[in-house]
């Protein structure tokens, strides 16, 4: 893995799934320093998560390119660009790309583990 701010390649995925109509790759920290996953999320448009609570994780999505829709508890809102969503635990969630082209999120899942939930429903 490079270092912070270097300008040495990113580090390969770890693994890229085809999950609910979007590309899902996963990165995880090989040296094991920080409990958490990322996760990259390319997605077409109009494609949408399904509806759904984590118990232990939180969940923090930043928006690299295109639009979408943020379904958060009772709350529904549109990013764009930098801007970022925060998903707690425990709360119901979803998103949505609402653009015309192909949205691209970042999304870092703490503590880690739940990517492995991408792995297995792209096996079935």
């Amino acid at each position: 893995m490079a270092p912070p701010g270097s300008n040495a390649p990113r580090a390969k995925a770890d693994c890229v799934v085809e999950v609910f109509g979007e590309t899902v790759i996963i990165r995880r920290d090989s040296a094991g320093g920080l409990d958490a996953s990322v996760i990259e999320e390319m997605v077409p448009p109009n494609v949408a998560a399904p509806l759904h609570r984590h118990s232990r994780e939180d969940e923090i999505s930043y928006v690299i390119e295109g639009t979408f829709r943020i379904w958060r508890g009772d709350e529904v809102f549109d990013i764009s660009p930098g801007c970022i969503a925060l998903l707690p635990r425990r709360q119901v969630h979803s998103f949505k790309n609402i653009g015309t082209v192909p949205g691209h999120l970042l999304t870092v899942i703490l503590p880690a583990g739940f990517e492995h939930f991408f792995e297995v429903v792209a096996d079935l």
